[in-house]
């Protein structure tokens, strides 16, 4: 299906990180957010779609655990 709509787990990279977090422990969701981030803030030529549209949800999340962040609302997001 690809994209579907501007959100940040609308798409269907994000929206499998989305789900892959939902079935991860508690305790491997922080890891696992920090390795997207990780991978795209890497120094590399160019950042490939996947890891870029994985690294928009991760940061979304983020965004979302600020006390003045938007939380995420998407019907694909954890």
């Amino acid at each position: 299906m690809g994209t579907w709509d501007i959100g940040p787990f609308d798409n269907d990279t994000a929206a499998d990180f989305a789900g892959n977090l939902n079935e991860a422990a508690v305790e491997e969701r922080e890891p696992m957010i920090r390795r997207v981030l990780k991978r795209a803030a890497d120094p590399a030529d160019c950042l490939d779609t996947p890891d870029a549209e994985r690294a928009v949800g991760a940061a979304a999340l983020v965004v979302a655990q600020h006390p003045a962040g938007k939380p995420t609302s998407s019907n694909y997001g954890p």
